[in-house]
């Protein structure tokens, strides 16, 4: 299909598969002329991206036209879906029209639904915190894919250090390859060589369900420091903040079958119900109501372009509800 919609919120996973199709369809030496990126911002991207998918490429192989965080897969006037009603069916065999986004399209738009009848659709999920084995999945690929040979022990390290931070384990795990030289890597190296980001997150998320907001600036400023991407950290605090809304709203309700809140908190280690009793003992339920409002507020600020230096003041906020 000559359109493909790839969506989610691993933007590391979601890029690299932007990469591989540019190298799969476009020719190396006119590749660049047949990559056209058409910005959000631009006051007539729609338009202008029909104009280039309709457009033959330039040379040998074929074009790309790539419509990042595209308002396609949101509501559309009229006239846009006219056009993409005559344009969707009769694009050049060559040509690619790829729209990216990091949230799921909103099928009851009949945009959307348009384009999904021509699209290929591919998701990038974040994987959530909780669900190691499925991290640990994910770096054993990552190490296989560059040639990387670690012990059980080290993966459990790296695990441990980058949580579900995909680019991270990619990019440290390249680290390490220059490192061993071939050779074996074990969980000691690991240690020396990683930084911990994800216990910082965590660590983060509960400086903020405690209120101590010394610590919890503390904690951003070294995931900032370490370049860890904004609306990865809102990511980990709302996973963080949703269990815990999650389980305290069960306990405030009379809930005792443990097993039941475990599903309703969506807990795919039913084991950890125990130790998140412990955490939101002194949490109440209106504090977590109100900081997972903020954290959304957040977020829908940060995805519509907003600075990453409101960050502060949200925290603070987090931490004094």
């Amino acid at each position: 299909m000559p359109v493909y919609i790839y969506w989610g919120e691993d933007d590391f996973l979601l890029s690299k598969a932007v990469e591989a199709l540019r190298a799969q369809h476009l020719d190396r030496e006119w590749g660049l002329l047949n990559y056209i990126q058409i910005a959000p911002a631009d006051k007539d991207n729609i338009a202008n991206a029909l104009v280039e998918i309709a457009t033959a490429p330039l040379g040998e192989s074929g074009k790309i036209v790539h419509l990042p965080q595209s308002t396609l897969l949101g509501a559309c006037p009229p006239e846009v879906i006219a056009e993409l009603e005559k344009t969707l069916p009769n694009i050049p065999e060559n040509n690619i029209l790829l729209m990216t986004s990091t949230q799921k399209p909103d099928e009851r738009n009949k945009s959307v639904k348009l384009i999904l009848q021509h699209a290929q659709l591919k998701t990038f999920p974040l994987i959530p915190q909780w669900e190691s084995t499925k991290i640990v999945s994910q770096v054993k690929s990552f190490a296989s894919s560059l040639g990387v040979k670690l012990t059980n022990d080290a993966v459990a390290a790296l695990v441990e250090a980058v949580g579900n931070n995909s680019r991270q384990a990619w990019n440290e795990l390249e680290k390490l390859k220059l490192y061993a030289q071939d050779a074996a890597i074990g969980a000691e190296i690991v240690r020396q060589l990683v930084v911990n980001t994800s216990s910082s997150s965590l660590e983060l998320a509960a400086a903020c369900r405690i209120g101590n907001t010394t610590l919890a600036l503390k904690q951003l400023d070294r995931l900032l420091a370490l370049n860890e991407p904004p609306l990865r950290i809102i990511a980990t605090l709302a996973t963080c903040f949703r269990t815990w809304l999650s389980v305290k709203a069960c306990i405030e309700a009379g809930w005792k079958d443990d097993a039941a809140i475990a599903v309703f908190a969506e807990l795919k280690n039913p084991k950890r119900l125990f130790f998140i009793k412990q955490e939101i003992k002194a949490a109440s339920l209106t504090k977590l109501k109100k900081g997972m409002a903020i954290l959304l507020e957040l977020e829908v600020l940060l995805k519509s372009g907003g600075s990453a230096e409101n960050l502060a003041t949200y925290i603070i906020k987090l931490c004094t509800v």
